[in-house]
């Protein structure tokens, strides 16, 4: 993809980003004149406003597995960042997830999840390798876990809550 090309799809993932966070309810031309490019270039890359939620839905799974790919710490640091940032992202993007789950199809939800678990299930083992965490620990447990966080945010302390689960899932998975 030319530069430019980048620059304006980017833009428009970014100003999409927004308005979903807002929970705002835009026409979909109106993406365009957020992100400052013209109504073609929208639909361009975008043919339809669930084709623009699946983009942005990619870009904040890519960006939570990103970071826990950087090998440069040890892989049981980097278990226990995933973990605190996958609750911080919930936390901080409760209204971002809402939209997204009401708006982006099953199957891209299910390559997402499917991607989360397979950077879990690294993380896990590697941390296993390195004696940091319980060998009969799995990441569908822990998944079951974070999939619970982001399930009770009617919950009046759910904020608070939701971090001590991590906390309590971290102890548990702490070698002996």
């Amino acid at each position: 993809m030319r530069a430019d090309a980048r620059r304006n799809r980017d833009a428009i993932i970014a100003a999409a980003r927004t308005v979903f966070e807002q929970d705002e309810q835009l026409r979909f031309d109106d993406f365009a004149t957020r992100a400052g490019v013209g109504v073609g270039t929208l639909y361009r890359h975008f043919p339809t406003r669930e084709a623009l939620a699946a983009a942005v839905y990619q870009g904040e799974v890519e960006a939570l597995c990103g970071e826990a790919r950087d090998s440069a710490r040890p892989a049981g640091e980097r278990l226990e960042g995933f973990l605190h940032a996958f609750v911080e992202y919930v936390v901080e993007h409760a209204a971002l997830a809402r939209t997204l789950a009401s708006v982006v199809d099953p199957a891209t939800q299910a390559e997402g999840g499917s991607e989360l678990e397979r950077t879990l299930g690294d993380l896990m083992t590697a941390a296993v390798a390195e004696g940091a965490i319980r060998a009969d620990a799995t990441p569908g447990a822990v998944l079951v876990a974070l999939h619970g966080i982001g399930s009770a945010t009617d919950r009046p302390e759910w904020a608070v809550e939701a971090r001590g689960l991590v906390e309590l899932v971290l102890r548990g998975l702490a070698a002996r």
